[in-house]
């Protein structure tokens, strides 16, 4: 490890934002579970509760599958896997929206010399393209996803590939999520971890170090664990996407 790398990990500063897509920068859990259910129904599936679809966001497509058939076969997995996307791509990216804050914040924390990068169980492809087309371009260096590595989320395999591409520690990385997957995975990587409450589990997951409510909290706990403090980090007034 660089001499300077080193001293920035002993002392604990932070230097990398590792991000979640659904229901932590974007407000997309519903656009997941309503694809899943379409894809169910096109197949005379049994519809799935918003509980039971948004507590495996983030997780392969095929455990979502799993919850209406317990029985599929692998064959039948990868056809509705196409449909699941087709569709997705069709309807729910172009419906996506960023939560209100959320562009601030990123661009605030890409202003503060963060590193920041996505650790999604989307493709990376996609998850480029859905926060590219809602312009966020510069402030992201890094779009990892599920198909980014051999294992999922709750495995640590995505956060340590991403601190691995953006040269960074994991006592210089906070993962920053919704869900209990995404948690689990920044603790087994060794980060510092953040759970979101406006996402899909609304309660504070043991998981988490800290959990917040509102983007004034997130934007505090990034900067108590060591992150840059610029004026523009600590603005006050409304946050606007």
């Amino acid at each position: 490890m660089p001499a300077k790398r080193a001293v920035a990990a002993a002392r604990g500063d932070l230097r990398a934002v590792l991000w979640d897509l659904d229901g932590t920068l974007t407000d997309s859990v519903r656009l997941v579970v309503e694809t899943m259910n379409s894809v169910i129904a096109a197949h005379d599936g049994p519809l799935l509760p918003y509980e039971r679809v948004g507590e495996l966001i983030g997780l392969p497509l095929d455990a979502m599958f799993r919850l209406a058939w317990p029985d599929i076969g692998a064959d039948d997995v990868e056809r509705y896997r196409v449909e699941y996307r087709t569709r997705y791509d069709a309807v729910a990216i172009p419906a996506t929206r960023l939560y209100r804050g959320a562009r601030a914040t990123l661009r605030d924390f890409h202003r503060a010399g963060l590193l920041q990068a996505t650790v999604t169980g989307k493709r990376a492809a996609d998850c480029e393209r859905i926060l590219r087309g809602l312009g966020i371009k510069k402030d992201i260096d890094v779009y990892l996803g599920g198909d980014s590595v051999p294992r999922p989320k709750p495995a640590p395999d995505l956060a340590q590939y991403a601190m691995s591409r953006l040269g960074v520690s994991s006592a210089e990385s906070v993962v920053i999520g919704d869900s209990a997957a995404d948690l689990a995975m920044g603790k087994a990587a060794g980060a510092h971890t953040i759970q979101v409450l406006w996402g899909y589990s609304g309660s504070p997951l043991p998981d988490a170090d800290h959990s917040v409510r509102t983007w004034r909290e997130l934007r505090d706990a990034v900067l108590a664990l060591g992150a840059p403090k610029p004026g523009i980090l600590g603005r006050r007034g409304p946050l606007r996407s």
